[in-house]
C-alpha cells in the first residue's frame, strides 16, 4: 500500500483533472515510495516550488507516509482505514464487512493505491469504497492488472471496473488508464461495452490500472451483480438458445495446421504482441500523464478514448 512513481503521477493527474482532495479517505495508510528529488521535480511541474528542506519535511513529518503530501495538494482532512493498526491508520476497519454509517458519503475523494487486491471479499470492499464517496466526489483506484499474480488475492480487468462503477450504481468513470511499471507510457482504456468487444492486453512487465470515477448520484450500490458486457450483448441479440457447431470456435490455425505447428505459430504471435504492441490501438490511446496533471480539468466521455 503506497505511492510509488506511477501512483503519485496518477494522483497528480487526478488533481489536475479537477478531483477535489479536500476530504480524503485512503484505503490503507499510504506510504511514499518515491525519492525526494523525484517528487520535488513533479511538484515543480504543476506549479508547487519547494526547496530541498521543504521536500524532505514531506517525508519526515509522518515517518514517510503520505498525509503531508495530500495536505500540500489541498486536503483539509485525511483519514486512513486499515484492517489493523500496525501502520498507524486513523481508523481500524475491515473492508470485508460493511463500513460504519458515519463514513458513508463523507469524502470528496476515496483513494485506493494497492489495497483492494488484498481484500478477500472484493464486492463488499469496492461497495464500501463507493459508499464513502460524497455526491460529486471521486473514487481513485490504482490496482494490479497483469503480471503480478501472487501479489494479492486478485488482479483486475477494465471490464470489471466499467461494469461496477456504472450509472446504475451512481458512478461514471471519467478516466481509466493503463501503464506498465518501468515504462513511461500511459494509455487511456476504452469501455468494452462502448467498443463492442473485449478489451484485452498482453504485457511484458507488471501493469497497473488507474481509475477516476465520479459519484453522480447517491443511490444503493451493487443491488444487482454486474454482468460481462459482451455476454449481455449476445443474450440480447440472440433471443434463443445458442446451438454449438463442432469446431466453430476453433482458432483458424488449429483448424488447418498440425497441433504442434499451430501452437508454435500462436506462441510466436503472442510473443510479438507482448514485445511490439501490448496495447492494441483500438482500445488503448496514448496519453501524456504530465499534461493531465496540468490540464484544465476536462475529461473525455466515459469509456471513450480521446
Amino acid at each position: 500500500m503506497g505511492l510509488d512513481t506511477k501512483a503519485t503521477q496518477f494522483l497528480l493527474a487526478a488533481r489536475g483533472l479537477g478531483v477535489s482532495l479536500e476530504r480524503v479517505a485512503t484505503i490503507g495508510r499510504q506510504r511514499l515510495y518515491v525519492t525526494p528529488a523525484w517528487l520535488r521535480a513533479r511538484l515543480r511541474a504543476i506549479g508547487i516550488a519547494l526547496d530541498s528542506a521543504a521536500t524532505a519535511r514531506l517525508f519526515e513529518e509522518a515517518d514517510g507516509f503520505a498525509e503531508p503530501l495530500l495536505r500540500m495538494l489541498g486536503a483539509r482532512r485525511v483519514l486512513s482505514l486499515d484492517a489493523s493498526g500496525y501502520e498507524g491508520a486513523s481508523r481500524v476497519a475491515d473492508l470485508n464487512a460493511r463500513i460504519a454509517p458515519d463514513l458513508e458519503s463523507a469524502f470528496t475523494t476515496v483513494f485506493d493505491s494497492g489495497s483492494l487486491e488484498h481484500v478477500f471479499d472484493f464486492p463488499t470492499a469496492i461497495g464500501n469504497c463507493m459508499r464513502m464517496v460524497a455526491a460529486d466526489g471521486h473514487l481513485l483506484i490504482v490496482t494490479p492488472a497483469n503480471n503480478m499474480v501472487g501479489h494479492g488475492f486478485y488482479q483486475f480487468s477494465p471490464e470489471l471496473f466499467y461494469r461496477v462503477l456504472a450509472e446504475s450504481n451512481g458512478f461514471v468513470i471519467e478516466r481509466m488508464l493503463a501503464t506498465e511499471l518501468s515504462s513511461s507510457r500511459w494509455y487511456q482504456v476504452a469501455d468494452p461495452a462502448v467498443l463492442g468487444t473485449r478489451v484485452q492486453f498482453r504485457t511484458f512487465r507488471p501493469t497497473y490500472l488507474c481509475v477516476i470515477a465520479r459519484r453522480v448520484a447517491v443511490r444503493p450500490v451493487l443491488v444487482s451483480p454486474p454482468q460481462q458486457s459482451d455476454y449481455v450483448t449476445q443474450w440480447q441479440n440472440t433471443g434463443r438458445t445458442a446451438r454449438g457447431v463442432a469446431g466453430a470456435d476453433l482458432h483458424p490455425l488449429d483448424r488447418y495446421l498440425p497441433h504442434w505447428l499451430a501452437t508454435v505459430t500462436k506462441s510466436c504471435g503472442h510473443l510479438g504482441q507482448v514485445l511490439l504492441r501490448p496495447f492494441g490501438p483500438k482500445a488503448f490511446k496514448r496519453v501524456d500523464i504530465a499534461r493531465l496533471a496540468t490540464s484544465d480539468g476536462t475529461t473525455p466521455p466515459s469509456g471513450r478514448t480521446p
